[in-house]
Order: structure tokens, then sequence, then C-alpha cells
């Protein structure tokens, strides 16, 4: 799939989209806000429920290298421990039957199913309502519908401009250190827009 914005000659495609097209400042408040959302210092959702939502979504994407992070290994700070391959394999797959899961984790995988692909049947889903109240705070919900949308807005993202099939992979330490953001402190303040 081709381009649709000019890579400079050597730079790893998936760094430049992601890190310099934009305007400055947008472009800051997405790299903190991947930042935030993979750090998540405060969130109750363990490593396991975010990592089970994110790698369905890098699946569907078709970025390998989205695809092939594992944030335990490749994000320094991402707490909860090694997470087996096999999880990674079942909840990209949506195999809501796999007995690896709990339930929590079974249903932040339905839900960020839905949420991209059939976000219209959500709302009106008493049942599905009530499954998240009863084994999720009301933060985590916020948190969930706040990674996802962060999530699913940058897959779409990569996908429109042509990240597909043609990233390197694997990836240097270079291109995880630009796609973590190391350059950024992880309590940053913004300043506010002008």
């Amino acid at each position: 799939m081709p381009y649709r914005v000019e890579i400079p000659e050597g730079q790893e495609a998936l760094v430049h989209i992601l890190n310099h097209v934009g305007t400055e400042k947008l472009l800051d408040i997405r790299q903190r806000m991947f930042r935030t959302i993979y750090d998540a210092p405060e969130t109750t959702l363990t490593a396991r429920e975010r990592e089970g939502m994110r790698i369905m979504g890098a699946a569907r994407t078709n970025c390998p290298i989205c695809a092939g992070m594992r944030l335990w290994r490749d994000w320094p700070g991402f707490a909860g421990g090694e997470i087996p391959e096999e999880f990674y394999q079942n909840a990209a797959d949506c195999n809501y039957a796999w007995e690896g899961f709990t339930p929590r984790e079974r249903l932040l995988i339905e839900f960020a199913d839905r949420f991209e692909r059939d976000i219209e049947s959500i709302n009106g889903d008493d049942a599905l309502w009530e499954r998240m109240h009863a084994l999720l705070t009301e933060a985590e919900i916020g948190d969930t519908c706040l990674m996802l949308g962060c999530w699913v807005g940058t897959g779409r993202t990569l996908k429109a401009l042509g990240i597909g099939s043609v990233c390197v992979v694997p990836p240097t330490p270079e291109t995880l250190a630009a796609l973590r953001n190391d350059q950024l402190s992880e309590r940053a303040k913004l300043a506010p827009a002008q």
C-alpha cells in the first residue's frame, strides 16, 4: 500500500508519521497521550487487560511493529511481568472461549472488538453494560474508552496514510525509543493551546 505522505529517505515510516506529520503542538499532545496511556500509572486496568485490548486493534491495523510489540518487554516501566504469547494470539483472534482469559480480560477484549468494528451496537446493549458495571469501576470504564479511542484513532490514521506490511521488522532500538517517546518525562506539563 502506498504512503500518502512523504517519508524522508532513511526514516522509519511509522516513526515519521507518528512524530512528524502534523503541527508541533498536536504532535506533542499525541506523543504525551501515548506516553501517558502506555505508562498508565494511575489506572487499575492490569497490564494484561490493556495489552489484550491493544493487540486486537494492532493486529487489525496490520502494522508488524505495533502487532509485534509486547509492552511488557518493549516499554520500560510497563508493569505486570511477562505475558505469554498464547495470550496475545487469543486476544488478537478475539477467541473468547480461551480458558486463559480472566472474565475481565474476556469482557475488555470483546468491548474493544465491538468498539472498533461495531460501535453502533454498544450503547443500546443493556446486557453488555450490566457486565461492564459488574466487573469494572466507572474510572476503569472511562480509562478503557480513552485508551481505545487513542488506539483505534491512531490505527485508522496509520492505515489511511499507508502503514501496513512495509514497516521494518524487527524495529531498531532507535525506532522503539522514538515510538515510546523516550525524550518525554512521564509528567511533563502541557502549555495551554494558543
